[in-house]
């Protein structure tokens, strides 16, 4: 059987994905983890944000019994991958996606609809351009969270509004593949996923 593969996106891009309202991502075709259709995926998330999310105190403590079984410690909560999803285990995750289609383009060639389906969405306020008049409310999930001096996180939630979807697809793939991806048009792989919710079989 083939190691289970882990995919990381942003927690705003990680949050559309787990409420089904992102099916799609693009890949550098240079990028060391490449997927094929049928694969199914592990979506990394902390041990902690997966820990606060369960719906019941009995689902939290049988998260930290199965962390202490697999990963061998008594305190999980102590360990890095408590915040940093860069350190999980992807058979430890909540959350998994199931290639279903792949196709190989340059960044650039995206059509309108794979830009909603990559986490574009219309929200609840607009915005007009100032030079065109053009008024939209395309709308891309930016969430932050930054430790404190006392232990605890603040977590920022901004909501980047656009009246045009490319501006509002340029400016997603700018921030979150560093600025000046869209102008240099690599050539990426574009994967369709469905959504796997493990919940609550992953406790076990």
């Amino acid at each position: 059987m083939d190691k289970l593969q882990i995919i990381r996106f942003t927690q705003g891009l990680t949050t559309l994905v787990t409420e089904g309202k992102k099916d799609m991502t693009r890949r550098l075709t240079t990028d060391r983890r490449q997927y094929e259709v049928g694969e199914r995926v592990a979506i990394a998330e902390g041990y902690g944000f997966i820990w606060r999310s369960l719906p019941t105190p009995g689902d939290k403590i049988r998260f930290i019994h199965r962390l202490q079984r697999e990963l061998g410690v008594e305190h999980p909560m102590q360990l890095p991958a408590w915040e940093n999803k860069l350190f999980v285990r992807p058979e430890l995750m909540q959350y998994q996606i199931e290639i279903t289609e792949k196709r190989r383009e340059h960044l650039q060639d995206i059509s309108e609809a794979d830009m909603l389906r990559e986490g574009i969405f219309h929200g609840i306020m607009s915005a007009t351009d100032i030079k065109t008049k053009e008024t939209g409310d395309f709308t891309w999930l930016d969430i932050k969270r930054k430790k404190l001096p006392n232990g605890q996180y603040h977590v920022s939630i901004r909501h980047n509004i656009h009246s045009n979807l490319r501006e509002c697809f340029i400016d997603m793939i700018d921030h979150v593949c560093g600025k000046g991806t869209w102008d240099s048009n690599p050539e990426v792989y574009a994967y369709a996923f469905k959504l796997i919710d493990l919940y609550p079989k992953f406790l076990e």
